[in-house]
């Protein structure tokens, strides 16, 4: 059976890299109809630390790839990596240095060329003169990254390791290893690293943070899959949209790209963006809703159907939930100042207070805001009677409910903040005139 694993190590957070190499695995494994194992490598005593651990588990869950098996943690296995130690020592194949009472044990690197041939890169070769003899378990009795991951590749039956190109060096150092215990050699895929949008290395002024930052700024975890997915692996066609169930059904090492993938973060909030129209509505509501109150971002009090009001108003204008918020704060909160150059622009007409109350006590009268085409006639009605164009109440109107030039239609707005608020903010409004 086809098996591969993603093992991250709990020393940070779960960046976009790492995220990538797990959906890489996690495709080619279900799509083989495999076995997708995780595997936590703390090893590392002074950095690892359980938030971060948690924090990667919670990542993976929440872009939905889900792992087979209990994951395994390299911590509770030291007497194993120990034991398999041995019998490298046993056979003469590495030899013990004490240092202070204190052994560690380290294998003798053979002195010849090896032959890697890798799924994406074709025959690599290395010449093993270069390298140095590899420690396996330190002094204090922890193994070194090398020495557990080779123990642990052959304890999980892993049949393919998919991983980045940074680990290209290490991998012949591996797989003599491998040949020194008599075990089998998995298949080796080395993925092209990830860059900026300006070809440099990834870094967080590219917009490249953890999963976890994703979440918290409104993106869906379809979204991310999707963008992340056509970072180094490319679909037949021109197509850009899948679902996680698509990129299962498509996926084939075959297909991965050796040229290194661009980061561009406008292209995956364009792709969030795409998910987010396609969710069904009351999905989407519900999705949305939870964010927003996940994020402490909704007031007490405030009322569900206006949110719900405002995330149908804005669907099509959004690109994550986050942008609600600021593209629309007039929707949590009062408008407490006017843009500057939008005021020039609205405010000028003469006698413009007057027309504006008129426009208000017929606005009044309505039993309420819900029907959008009433109140376009009952605005239109009134230019007409005051003898300007529409556009001459519209502007004001915008400005008072929002502090801004620019809205969705200004009927379908009314409509979301509902009769109470517009009356006061087009009250407030007036005041200032």
């Amino acid at each position: 059976m086809i098996t591969v694993r993603f093992a991250p190590s709990p020393t940070g957070f779960l960046h976009v890299g790492g995220a990538r190499t797990a959906l890489f695995n996690f495709l080619f494994a279900r799509n083989q109809k495999g076995k997708f194992l995780l595997r936590i490598e703390d090893t590392d005593r002074e950095r690892s630390r359980p938030e971060f651990e948690k924090e990667i588990l919670d990542s993976l869950k929440w872009l939905g790839l889900g792992w087979d098996e209990t994951p395994l943690r390299q911590s509770e296995r030291i007497s194993i990596y120990q034991k398999e130690a041995e019998k490298l020592l046993s056979g003469g194949l590495a030899y013990e240095e004490v240092k202070e009472g204190k052994r560690a044990v380290i294998f003798k690197m053979p002195r010849r060329e090896i032959a890697l041939t890798d799924l994406l890169r074709g025959e690599v070769r290395f010449d093993t003169r270069v390298f140095e003899d590899l420690v396996l378990l330190k002094s204090d009795g922890f193994p070194t990254y090398h020495w557990a991951c080779v123990v642990d590749d052959e304890a999980l039956g892993v049949t393919h390791v998919i991983r980045g190109e940074d680990h290209l060096t290490n991998t012949p150092k591996q797989m003599l290893l491998l040949e020194a215990l008599g075990w089998r050699v998995p298949a080796y895929a080395h993925l092209p690293l990830i860059l900026g949008s300006d070809g440099t290395p990834l870094s967080k002024r590219h917009g490249a943070v953890s999963v976890a930052h994703y979440l918290k700024e409104g993106f869906l975890p379809e979204g991310l899959v999707n963008y992340l997915a056509l970072l180094g692996w490319g679909a037949e066609g021109n197509r850009e949209f899948f679902t996680l169930p698509e990129l299962v059904e498509k996926f084939s090492l075959k297909r991965l790209i050796r040229s290194s993938a661009r980061f561009d973060l406008e292209k995956l909030r364009w792709t969030n963006a795409q998910h987010l129209r396609a969710l069904p509505e009351t999905d989407y509501l519900r999705r949305a809703s939870d964010w927003f109150q996940s994020e402490n971002l909704i007031p007490a009090g405030f009322p569900e159907a206006r949110l719900q009001s405002a995330l149908l108003l804005f669907r099509s204008r959004i690109q994550t939930f986050k942008d609600l918020g600021v593209e629309a704060p007039y929707f949590f909160r009062d408008v407490e100042s006017y843009d500057l150059e939008a005021m020039n622009r609205s405010l000028g007409e003469p006698g413009l207070k007057e027309k504006l109350l008129d426009l208000k006590a017929k606005f009044e009268a309505l039993p309420d805001f819900g029907d959008v085409v009433k109140l376009e006639a009952v605005l239109r009605e009134g230019a007409q009677k005051t003898g300007v164009e529409a556009k001459v109440l519209i502007h004001p109107l915008r400005l008072a409910l929002t502090g801004k030039g620019v809205s969705p239609g200004i009927f379908e707005l009314m409509k979301a903040l509902g009769k109470d608020v517009c009356l006061e903010r087009l009250g407030r409004l007036l005041e200032k005139l």
